[in-house]
């Protein structure tokens, strides 16, 4: 009998095993990030204003005034925030979050899609650098509710619990699924009877928890 090394992964932060396109956009996606506008985000979906020039000096622990209003302009020529009646505000920019292709809910298949954006105006993000957004193709999640052409948003900074939605990279092939730990064994399980559990044969990497799912209907 020949004993299978089975590998899970939490997290893409090296480009070790970016064999797909997703991949390399998730490490791509870690890479950008940039502390500080990450921080910023955080305040503002957390209080639903952007912070104030002595809020700033404090949240990026900044020690002049002159540091304060240097990111203000980075950010407003990068068109992340403007000014309404001496206020600064967001833009459009500032909601939007990486739409990194479509992810099969049925049967694992690797994908092969191209990096855009869309934006979450109305939602609360806790981790706005690690979450992005994939489309759902397929039917096996539609008793959790999911459905082809929803858009589902992850956060891949988080440890996937039992029961939770994932995006999971099994066996060199993406697969939107439940995530479960039966007895220290992880599988993926659908919400729709008539696809199997998928137990990895060989590596298991988890892309990211689903943490919203966002539907269009016109």
């Amino acid at each position: 009998m020949t004993e299978i090394n089975i590998e899970i992964c939490f997290s893409l932060l090296t480009s070790s095993y970016s064999c797909t396109k997703l991949n390399i956009l998730l490490v791509q996606l870690y890479d950008m990030k940039d502390d500080k506008y990450d921080t910023l985000r955080r305040f503002y979906f957390k209080y639903h204003y952007i912070p104030s020039f002595r809020e700033m000096k404090d949240l990026f622990h900044l020690q002049s005034p002159g540091a304060v209003g240097y990111w203000i302009n980075h950010w407003k020529n990068e068109g992340y925030l403007d000014v309404n009646k001496e206020k600064l505000i967001p833009t459009d920019r500032f909601f939007e979050f990486p739409l990194l292709g479509s992810i099969q809910a049925g049967f694992p298949q690797d994908e092969q899609e191209n990096y855009e954006t869309v934006r979450l105006v109305p939602f609360t993000i806790e981790n706005p650098a690690d979450t992005y957004v994939l489309k759902v193709r397929g039917d096996s999640m539609e008793g959790a509710g999911i459905i082809e052409g929803d858009l589902v948003v992850l956060d891949k900074s988080l440890r996937p619990q039992a029961a939770d939605i994932v995006a999971a990279f099994i066996d060199d092939e993406w697969t939107l699924k439940y995530y479960f730990d039966k007895n220290g064994r992880i599988y993926l399980k659908a919400a729709n009877k008539k696809y199997p559990d998928i137990f990895p044969k060989r590596k298991l990497e988890i892309g990211g928890v689903v943490i919203k799912v966002v539907r269009e209907y016109r």
